[in-house]
């Protein structure tokens, strides 16, 4: 470390102004990022501790913050604290023996060092707080010093690939601009035929309703949506809805084919069944919400089906939870694009969300994050929270009644979404397992036998491994009865659940992804259990534990789900007894070698669910910029990079590499796995994921989602469009028309909808340059303003409006979006003429 970040560790008597003060924290903190690379693979930050109350504060203290990644901390060497990780992502500073008083209104600042490296402001410390040597828990007043130094967020010598600065924004912008005129049957997704009549139908304030036998509920959630944006249902409407069952002769390409006639204001939606009907009335409802009442349709004959039956979207509410109230609005959201699967990702490493009757503990231990010195009462904090395991208000603590979740299943049925439940197994599971040994300890004295009944762990385990989260104790011992005990209750009380709901079971989904190379090698249990079982593999394990659950939920009737790992590296056999029992594998990391997973799975007989990281995980950053939040382990994804998603040309789904650097679509293929003609009809559909680590409130969720998600909406229902590439022709014309098009529908249509009806949603960044002393600006969206700024500042609502080219000879230039009440990231432009 550098000699003058050793003078910070000194005392700063008195010169820091306290950043807040609190009648119960007898302190405040400030964090400041320092510069990457201070030393090899290390970044330095600076934490300002501010004595605020009336007394010196002695030594007995601690102090606990949160922060992503989970990387390696160290203090410097002269420092008066340490700092250690406690668990990954939580971390204590405490001091040390060289530690001194600290006088009323005085400060210290405390420098160390983080692993790795810091590219994007929201990975700073979160929810810090206090503890008493008597172990009071308390928050902390806490502020994070402005980002003013380039090196701050960047690698000495190394630029991101595309940062979105003025030019590269400029250019992304150009691309996207069209001269295409929106029309009245423009929406997402696009529909199959829309066949023009003449005359215009005007739908007035009154709609009367006919509806034939087996739509009741379809109806009542069309009236609902009407009366919502202004309309009356009575029995004299000047316009008419019906909702009719298909002529006998007609065939149904599937169960969601429908068809809308507007005609003299006369509207029919058509279909086979109920499913159909309902994605008529939200075709119906996306057309009338675009314009006032009275709204004008030409008069007009659409055909319309899906071209895949599983559309879906995952959301991880384990490692921060969503609420109830606000996961129904997300379901509607869904529904109102016709999508038709959630996936709920309840369990995790960090926190379990579902109340099992029975097995109290795994939520009233695994659903709260707090201070603790045992986990015996709550889970360690992470991500979001801070001490208090008791309140409901952080993101970190909360889970679903069971009357919640049969309350949600019913919800997500009416609008034919299926629910797909994920109990997290054999890895990702150390909620549960932390869950399981608390209630061990509750009964081993009185009852050892029902202890051990449940349990998920050895004690006598010395497995040494690392997960991708860098836990070191998260996953299940599968060589133990237990276990299979816990994967049955759990999932007999799902079942039951489904069962009350009245709803169907599609399947349960059991993880199986990411066991860490180690795992279950220092296992006592396992030796014996091997040797007993004639295994020489610990991949055989794995196996059992597939082969057994998969059985179990098959003899009760139930498909099984999982990750693609529980496709990958089996025998003939073993694929030909469990592919039959599988609803769908996830296949999820398509990057480099790894995009041949999902056509290799679905050629050996496994129906597929496509997840490509690249294409559909939300929880991944839209871009580079520094302040654009999600994770970047498998690049960027913004709405263009889930349109680009091919199901059936998967190779040429990236466009672009991590590094930004564009793809030969028409060698894109070429030595890779073809998907044969049997495992063509294995691919059942694609899936959004939007994990949680980043994830702090639902707004943060919407921003995520929207407009991100668009490109699955389109491509589910849409799945061969006409510039997908081949090996002679790459199509990028018709390629560049299609893509500004869909931009334009979502600057158009979806986003002016979205703020309608109160959705959070992301808007991308104005492109600026300065060619010959003037200014240049841009937008991928023609109707939100451009504001600038040439002398530094922050660009706001009231900044200068870039309307043509301007004089410009500023050595630095600022600018953003605003548009619908929403405001996009700063771009910044340096002038490289000053």
């Amino acid at each position: 470390m550098k000699k003058s970040h050793h003078l910070l560790c000194a005392l700063a008597l008195g010169t820091l102004a306290a950043c807040n003060t609190s009648t119960q924290s007898p302190v405040s903190l400030q964090w400041e990022m320092g510069e990457n690379q201070v030393e090899p693979d290390y970044y330095e930050s600076t934490f300002t501790l501010v004595n605020t109350s009336t007394k010196p504060l002695e030594s007995g203290w601690e102090i606990y913050f949160t922060q992503l990644s989970p990387r390696g901390v160290k203090a410097c060497e002269e420092s008066p604290v340490t700092i250690e990780m406690v668990n990954p992502g939580y971390y204590k500073i405490a001091p040390a023996d060289s530690w001194q008083p600290l006088a009323p209104g005085d400060s210290i600042a405390i420098p160390y060092l983080n692993g790795g490296t810091f590219i994007q402001t929201q990975f700073t410390p979160k929810s810090p707080f206090f503890v008493t040597a008597d172990d009071k828990a308390m928050s902390i007043p806490f502020t994070i010093a402005p980002f003013t130094r380039e090196s701050q967020w960047t690698i000495p010598g190394h630029k991101a690939p595309n940062y979105p600065d003025g030019e590269v924004c400029y250019a992304q912008n150009e691309a996207l601009q069209t001269d295409y005129q929106l029309q009245t049957y423009d929406l997402l997704p696009s529909l199959k035929e829309v066949t023009p009549r003449e005359g215009v139908s005007v739908i007035a304030e009154n709609i009367s309703l006919s509806v034939e036998e087996g739509f009741a509920g379809e109806a009542r959630l069309l009236v609902q949506e009407l009366e919502k944006i202004g309309y009356h249902v009575t029995d004299n409407g000047q316009t008419v809805i019906a909702l009719c069952h298909f002529p006998k002769n007609s065939q149904a390409r599937n169960d969601e084919h429908y068809r809308l006639d507007v005609k003299d204001n006369y509207i029919t939606i058509s279909g086979g069944t109920p499913h159909a009907i309902f994605n008529g009335t939200q075709t119906l409802l996306s057309l009338l919400k675009r314009q006032a009442i009275p709204a004008r349709l030409e008069n007009v004959a659409i055909n319309d089906y899906p071209d895949l039956p599983y559309r879906g979207m995952m959301l991880d509410i384990s490692r921060n939870y969503t609420r109830k109230a606000d996961l129904f609005k997300l379901i509607d959201l869904l529904a109102a694009y016709k999508l038709n699967v959630f996936h709920f990702h309840f369990s995790d490493d960090e926190g379990w969300r579902l109340e099992i009757p029975g097995l109290e503990e795994l939520t009233s231990i695994g659903s709260r994050r707090g201070f603790t010195r045992d986990e015996s009462q709550c889970l360690y904090p992470n991500y979001y929270g801070g001490w208090n395991p008791a309140d409901t208000t952080v993101t970190g603590n909360g889970y679903y009644t069971r009357q919640d979740f049969i309350d949600l299943l019913q919800y997500a049925a009416q609008r034919h979404i299926t629910v797909i439940p994920e109990i997290e197994s054999p890895g990702h599971a150390r909620a549960a397992i932390v869950a399981m040994r608390a209630r061990y300890n509750r009964l081993k004295d009185s009852n050892p036998e029902q202890a051990r009944e449940y349990l998920l762990s050895e004690e006598a385990d010395t497995s040494k491994y690392v997960s991708a989260q860098a836990y070191t104790d998260n996953i299940m011992n599968v060589s133990l009865p237990s276990v299979y005990r816990f994967m049955e209750k759990v999932s007999d009380e799902i079942i039951a659940m489904y069962r009350d709901a009245g709803v169907p079971l599609a399947a349960i989904h059991i993880g199986g992804d990411e066991v860490p190379h180690g795992s279950w090698a220092g296992s006592p249990s396992c030796r014996r259990f091997m040797e007993e079982n004639g295994m020489t593999d610990l991949h055989q394990l794995s196996e059992y534990f597939l082969d057994k659950v998969s059985g179990m939920l098959a003899d009760k009737g139930v498909k099984v789900s999982g990750w693609q790992e529980v496709a990958l590296h089996h025998s003939p056999e073993l694929n030909a007894r469990v592919a039959p029992r599988f609803d769908g594998v996830y296949c999820w990391n398509t990057i480099g070698g790894s995009d041949v997973v999902p056509y290799t799975v679905a050629n050996e007989g496994y129906n597929v669910i496509l997840c490509n990281v690249n294409n559909f995980y939300l929880d991944l950053a839209y871009n580079p910029h520094k302040d654009e939040p999600g994770l970047i382990w498998g690049g960027y994804v913004d709405q263009v990079a889930s349109f680009n998603m091919l199901p059936f040309n998967i190779y040429c789904s990236a466009r672009e590499n991590r590094d930004g650097v564009s793809n030969d679509l028409k060698t894109a293929a070429r030595g890779k796995v073809a998907l044969t003609a049997q495992g063509r009809t294995h691919i059942k559909g694609i899936q959004a994921q939007l994990f949680a680590e980043t994830l702090g409130s639902f707004d943060m969720v919407q921003y995520y989602t929207f407009p991100k998600i668009f490109g699955l909406v389109e491509r589910g229902w849409n799945t061969f469009p006409e510039w997908s590439p081949t090996p002679t022709d790459d199509k990028q014309a018709l390629y560049e028309k299609a893509r500004a098009i869909y931009n334009a529908k979502i600057a158009g249509i979806e986003m002016p909808r979205l703020a309608d009806e109160g959705v959070n949603f992301r808007l991308p960044q104005p492109g600026i340059r300065i060619v010959e002393g003037k200014l240049y600006a841009n937008s991928p969206i023609p109707q939100a303003d451009i504001r600038y700024t040439t002398d530094g500042s922050e660009p706001t609502a009231e900044s200068l409006r870039w309307e043509a080219p301007v004089d410009c000879q500023a050595s630095v230039v600022k600018a953003r979006l605003f548009y619908l009440g929403k405001a996009s990231l700063t771009t910044d432009y340096a002038n490289p003429n000053d």
